[in-house]
């Protein structure tokens, strides 16, 4: 199953995991008269005691029920030199109580280079309530190279015969050629489900010129692309406008404007409701413009769900997102002189993300958007800024102040 076919609306989400969390602990221990959950231990996503796993770095969850207040173990007992429980500490056991009678346990798994498939055996033991024995067989894989880079603005790669990954280059000056951006493009959609960039001073400098240099991404078959040369969509007050995922005013030096000119590429653009894309997005695209700093500001900026289908002149589909949402990180003073991989507080770095439906409904305001990264990620099943400390991401991606981005 693809990611986007397992892709929920929030609501769905929410109902999907309240299901298994009944399925698996709904059934009494007979006898005990308190409607304790029975011992249990299943992976997440498989909701079975095997699971077949991407070869990229991931993190499969288990989920572990049974008696209020029971410890437990979980113990990498094979594969556990690419298999552990923590990745800061390569730790290969990991023990807890339940609360409430269930815990969520991540496992993380190295990406397999190996050439061919492995195979891991996790044990599950709780206090008073038996062993239970979970096996796991990981893929090989090799990451495209669009995203093989340290790059603080990349999610994590999901692996889908749907989605092309590619990044954008330009020249900033005569001796220095940046990225631009990189997108997580569907061919099914014609939209790009993510674009993530940097952004700092360097690209914006000068006077900026918009280059309306509508054209199809040449890195992408144009036969999976939107053809805006003609204009917008058909009859775009119902159903969108062009609308920017990396902005075009994010992107201009005085050197080329090759930067800017690869902003109009079909894939950084998706049907956009005009209302909205000059009401809250519009709002959120200015605080990232003042959000900018010495550290580099990380943005990733997509779609989830489909509203409808517009149509290009051409009369070719083109998917209109239901919600379209961003996530911003930087350091909080913005001028620490690290990378992101080397801030080990969470009081250094501010985080924070916006989640709005595509329509006229999310024409005025902005605060109301505004949401966690983690929320984002919940949603969309995308993992963030994978280049955080283990021990400090969760907190960092739990933020959410908007008055430190300039909010009201």
């Amino acid at each position: 199953m693809t990611l986007k076919n397992r892709m929920l609306k929030p609501w769905g989400r929410s109902l999907l995991v309240a299901i298994l969390v009944f399925a698996l602990g709904a059934c009494s221990s007979s006898g005990d008269g308190g409607g304790e959950r029975p011992f249990s231990a299943l992976f997440l996503d498989s909701e079975s005691s095997s699971l077949e796993a991407r070869g990229y770095e991931n993190e499969p969850r288990l989920v572990l029920t049974g008696k209020t207040g029971a410890a437990y173990t979980v113990t990498v007992t094979e594969g556990g030199t690419w298999c552990v429980t923590s990745r800061r500490t390569h730790a290969t056991t990991a023990s807890g109580t339940l609360v409430n009678g269930r815990q969520i346990v991540y496992l993380y798994l190295d990406e397999n280079d190996s050439g061919k498939p492995r195979h891991a055996e996790i044990s599950v033991a709780f206090d008073g309530g038996g062993t239970f024995l979970l096996t796991l067989e990981q893929e090989s894989y090799s990451i495209p190279a669009s995203l093989d880079h340290a790059w603080a603005e990349l999610p994590a790669y999901v692996d889908d015969d749907d989605f092309l990954y590619v990044t954008h280059f330009a020249p900033i000056s005569s001796s220095v050629t940046a990225r631009n951006y990189t997108i997580c493009f569907d061919k099914t959609k014609r939209i790009a489900n993510w674009v993530a960039y940097p952004l700092h001073d360097c690209y914006m400098s000068g006077t900026y010129v918009r280059s309306d240099a509508w054209a199809y991404d040449p890195e992408v078959p144009a036969s999976y692309q939107a053809d805006l040369t003609r204009g917008s969509y058909q009859n775009w007050q119902t159903n969108g406008i062009r609308g920017h995922q990396c902005m075009s005013n994010h992107r201009y030096v005085p050197y080329s404007d090759e930067l800017n000119r690869q902003t109009f590429y079909s894939t950084n653009i998706m049907p956009q409701n005009s209302d909205f894309n000059s009401g809250s997005w519009g709002n959120m695209e200015s605080v990232a413009s003042a959000q900018r700093c010495a550290d580099t500001l990380y943005i990733v900026t997509g779609t989830y769900g489909v509203r409808s289908w517009s149509r290009d002149k051409a009369g070719t589909e083109v998917a209109m997102p239901e919600y379209c949402w961003k996530v911003l990180l930087r350091t909080r003073t913005g001028r620490t002189g690290k990378r992101i991989d080397q801030v080990t507080d969470a009081s250094e770095l501010k985080s924070i993300g916006y989640w709005a439906e595509n329509s006229s409904a999310s024409k005025s305001g902005l605060r109301e958007y505004i949401v966690s990264v983690a929320y984002i990620e919940q949603q969309t099943g995308y993992k963030f800024f994978t280049m955080l400390d283990e021990a400090i991401a969760d907190e960092v991606k739990s933020q959410n102040n908007p008055s430190e981005w300039g909010i009201n």
